[in-house]
């Protein structure tokens, strides 16, 4: 069960591998101090003693941290505000961090003192759509819909750099990350994370929105540039219909520290990776013969950090129109979590 627990955990939690252990398990029994749900990163501050296969670590109460996931995986195993109340006793079972003697864990595993259970990796599956119901679905219609990403993740860069890019990728530094500053995460590995995208289609214009960081890119079929946000970070955009698939071609972006990559996300490979104002985009969205699985296709380019394009592919599942989507309503501290250390100051309590 603890092995499950960490492999979920892993998908859900950007910082996961970088600070946290991910081979060893603590149990932390006490008393809830503070309960913050949040974005990208909820919190706990618990008085309490740890355990290691059953074994006290502390001979005396001690003050504990804890970080979790955003309000949506959150709130998706059945977390609300009022789970955690103050004084209330609680079990979590999470990962330490990896400096020693740094009481900052880990968790998406909770036990409250009557005995309810909030696990990510017990959480009720996403209701589906049946088949049958999108057999009559036609055109572009196919994309509409709601779709779940699973997350992609890895360890090896796969954007081929060039030496001007080695060199930004391998000065990657955690505490300059856009992540600690609520920054959205860029395209196309904001498609790697995982939460929901909603499709939609509104008088001649698609409406794409990323429930992380609540990304709504409206852009007009008729091929006239828009820009979503009004600093550039998504660049200027323009969409073209291909048979039954949806075109977008995005240039115009500002640079970002990690707008071809993110550190926690399968393009960044486990440093972040900028972007220039050459950056270009073109994105491909289609659907699978029954209409289940969004395919999302992208060539991304950046002559300043790549030597060529990069052609990449991700695929999302669809889920019931219905399926309840949550805020990510992006706080500093939450998101300083990131890359937080022992010289960094305590968590606030009731703020």
């Amino acid at each position: 069960v603890i092995l499950l627990l960490i492999g979920s955990i892993v998908e859900a939690h950007h910082s996961f591998v970088a600070h946290f252990d991910m081979q060893r398990q603590i149990e932390l029994s006490g008393t809830v101090v503070d309960f913050k749900l949040r974005s990208p990163h909820s919190s706990l501050i618990v008085d309490g003693i740890s355990y290691i296969v059953g074994v006290a670590q502390d001979e005396e109460i001690q003050r504990w941290e804890v970080e979790s996931m955003a309000t949506s995986g959150m709130r998706r195993m059945g977390v609300t505000n009022e789970s955690f109340l103050p004084g209330q006793q609680i079990t979590i079972i999470g990962n330490p961090n990896r400096e020693p003697g740094f009481r900052f864990i880990n968790s998406s595993f909770f036990i409250t003192g009557d005995g309810t259970r909030y696990s990510f990796s017990e959480r009720a599956d996403y209701e589906t759509v049946d088949s049958d119901v999108l057999a009559s679905v036609t055109g572009l219609e196919k994309l509409a819909g709601r779709w779940s990403s699973r997350g992609g993740f890895g360890s090896e860069m796969l954007l081929p750099l060039n030496e001007a890019g080695m060199q930004a990728w391998q000065d990657y530094d955690p505490k300059r990350s856009p992540a600690n500053t609520c920054e959205p995460m860029n395209f196309p590995d904001m498609f790697n994370a995982p939460y929901l995208f909603d499709l939609t289609f509104e008088d001649e214009t698609a409406v794409l929105y990323n429930e992380a960081w609540e990304i709504t890119r409206r852009v007009p079929l008729n091929g006239l540039p828009v820009r979503p946000r009004i600093d550039g970070l998504f660049g200027v955009v323009r969409a073209r219909v291909d048979g039954e698939t949806l075109v977008l071609v995005s240039g115009g972006y500002v640079p970002s520290r990690w707008g071809l990559g993110s550190a926690t996300q399968k393009l960044g490979a486990g440093n972040d990776m900028p972007s220039s104002a050459r950056k270009t985009l073109v994105e491909r969205f289609s659907v699978s013969e029954n209409a289940q699985v969004l395919i999302y296709e992208y060539t991304l380019k950046d002559p300043i950090y790549m030597s060529t394009a990069y052609a990449g592919r991700h695929e999302l599942f669809r889920v019931a129109d219905d399926t309840s989507l949550y805020e990510y309503d992006c706080e500093i501290e939450a998101a300083a979590m990131f890359s937080r250390t022992p010289g960094d100051a305590s968590l606030e309590v009731g703020k």
